[in-house]
């Protein structure tokens, strides 16, 4: 636990906005207690070629001959341990030190405090609480702007000024506060976190220029996008984009199914032009026992419905390479699989010296197909168990689902003929396994047959 009287003021320029691709140009630290106040910065090499690459939004400073992060993470882990980190915007700096020291091999888990937070509880009438605005306001002395050292010490102003115009008991109370509370960035609405619903539901973060970066669902949305703001639970992901958050939406469910089920296709339509959409259609193997070859590579949008299907691929070429390794693992007939022409070294099933391969009788081809079933069988996909779309009851609500794939949730009557009209949208693997799993634990009685013939008698 850091001391209160013991504080670090801090402020890193950047060459970005993300803490995993990016890096950290410039740092600067004011650090008070014990009656002194000492100041610290330095300029960092953040390229492996040794020119230093400039600070967003400023302009180049330094020499080629700058420390790396990890010349100086020690000496400066020894000049932070046990403070209070306080900085402007603290998910920011925090963010990159944090990845800095893990890349360092050095844990990193201050108590922090952002003093815009701090400025907006002690003073909630102020429009602004920008550094530039606050400095103004408070006439602090302004050396540079955008520069490490001289930002962190507007910090240590800020701090000092608070102290002038507020009891020392209530800035202790918004202090305790805020460490135990998330730390929210600093263009997000405060409020909006206290109108959150505590229920289940899916839900989205969005950043600058109303860009959706995460889609989640939750049990209960309110204290699931808390705890993603708290830094004593900030995951890798939480690092990288929780200070980038300009705005949130929500959908509540009646319970979770309903929640994973709108967040997977929430992320399907937000994101669907995204490099996680990039290598669609999906790929599929599809086994015809009487055909020869007796399996085909199909895109898993045309796979036939009278045959089994086997692994989902993201390229066709995908689909082939695992063929291959599963036929060589397993020592099956490379012609039976209808890849002999593509692979070397040849079939191991067959013998080298055999001019045609023993599948191409009666008996070794139904002996072959003995062998390749059990091989294939871990791979094998869940056939749809139903004859059309159903319904999946959950309380109030019905979540409708055809050939694994999601097409929404009725309220009423009306609602499921509107639903079925609706245009599926392209098959996600984590529907299906989400849907593979709930279908398979689900009591008959909350499942609604919905083909039209019956929906409409």
């Amino acid at each position: 636990m850091s001391d209160w009287g013991r504080l670090a003021f801090v402020d890193v320029e950047t060459t970005g906005l993300s803490p995993t691709e990016n890096r950290i140009a410039e740092i600067g630290v004011v650090t008070v207690g014990g009656g002194s106040v000492e100041r610290w910065t330095t300029l960092l090499r953040t390229s492996s070629r040794g020119e230093r690459t400039a600070p967003l939004g400023s302009s180049p400073h330094g020499t080629p001959d700058a420390p790396c992060f990890s010349d100086i993470a020690a000496d400066l882990a020894r000049r932070l341990e046990g403070r209070l980190f306080v900085a402007h915007n603290a998910r920011f700096d925090y963010a990159f030190l944090r990845s800095e020291f893990e890349r360092a091999g050095i844990a990193f888990h201050p108590d922090v405090i952002c003093s815009v937070m701090l400025s907006r509880h002690l003073s909630p009438g102020l429009a602004h609480h920008d550094m530039d605005s606050l400095a103004s306001r408070h006439g602090f002395r302004v050396e540079e702007r955008h520069r490490a050292l001289p930002d962190a010490d507007l910090v240590w102003q800020l701090w000092q000024a608070l102290h002038r115009q507020h009891p020392k008991a209530r800035i202790a109370d918004v202090v305790g506060a805020l460490l135990s509370g998330p730390v929210l960035p600093p263009e997000l609405d405060a409020s909006l976190i206290d109108r959150l619903p505590e229920s289940p539901g899916a839900y989205v973060l969005y950043g600058e220029d109303g860009r959706p970066l995460i889609v989640a669902a939750a049990a209960n949305i309110k204290l699931h996008v808390r705890n993603y703001f708290r830094l004593d639970r900030a995951t890798s992901k939480a690092i990288e984009y929780a200070h980038r958050i300009r705005h949130i939406t929500w959908r509540t469910t009646p319970g979770m199914l309903g929640a994973k089920l709108h967040a997977a296709l929430l992320d399907s339509v937000l994101f669907a032009n995204s490099k996680r959409k990039a290598n669609a259609p999906l790929f599929t193997l599809q086994l015809f026992p009487e055909s020869f070859p007796c399996i085909t590579i199909m895109p898993l949008d045309r796979a036939r419905s009278d045959a089994e299907s086997y692994g989902l691929f993201a390229t066709e070429r995908k689909a082939r390479n695992a063929l291959t390794r599963l036929a060589t693992r397993r020592r099956l007939c490379h012609s039976l699989l209808g890849i002999a022409a593509q692979t070397k070294p040849g079939c191991l099933a067959c013998g080298l010296e055999q001019r045609a391969p023993q599948c191409m009788g009666k008996t070794g081809r139904a002996y072959e197909l003995i062998r390749l079933m059990p091989a294939l069988w871990p791979l094998r996909l869940p056939t749809w168990p139903h004859r059309g779309p159903v319904g999946i009851r959950e309380r109030s609500e019905i979540h409708i689902v055809d050939r694994w794939r999601f097409l929404g949730t009725a309220r009423c009557e009306s609602d499921v003929h509107a639903v079925l009209e609706t245009r599926p949208a392209a098959f996600d693997p984590r529907l299906h396994r989400l849907l593979t799993r709930a279908l398979s634990r689900l009591p008959s009685n909350r499942i609604i047959d919905l083909r039209r013939d019956d929906v409409s008698s």
